[in-house]
């Protein structure tokens, strides 16, 4: 039996925190939803998870801020940061901090797929030390 994969969506709009969960269980992934950075930090600290898809613009605390966070918590998840208001100045930001993706909504299910996949093939090749060998540059 394999390990269920564990991924949290941090958005503050209803509507795409319940896409991504819809989209995600299709594939069986565990899901958790939180509607800002605070709640979804205090639950990050109890539980583990492999990737994490973030809202860019978030109340109080915005993405890059938990996406640090995050990364300080737990360094091997992989972050997607997901937004509608991109910028060549914010993607370089996300991926310098530790990103694997700079995600523009609107999405198709395949992209997210596609990302998924992309963060575990990551997180098992750092496991053994080999590259990985997946598609690099922009989803979308």
């Amino acid at each position: 039996m394999t390990e269920s994969v564990r991924i949290a969506v941090i958005d503050d709009e209803e509507g795409v925190r319940e896409s991504f969960k819809m989209i995600l269980k299709i594939k069986d992934y565990d899901v958790d939803v939180f509607e800002d950075g605070e709640k979804a930090i205090a639950n990050i600290k109890k539980d583990k998870y492999d990737l994490a898809f973030i809202d860019y613009k978030l109340p109080g605390m915005d993405g890059i801020e938990v996406l640090r966070k995050l990364k300080e918590i737990d360094p091997t998840v992989e972050v997607i940061i997901v937004t509608a208001y991109a910028s060549e100045s914010s993607q370089a930001n996300a991926i310098t901090l530790g990103a694997l993706e700079y995600l523009r909504k609107p999405f198709l299910m395949e992209e997210i797929y596609e990302l998924v996949e992309r963060g575990l093939r990551k997180r098992r090749t750092r496991g053994t030390g080999k590259k990985d060998s997946g598609p690099v540059g922009p989803i979308h």
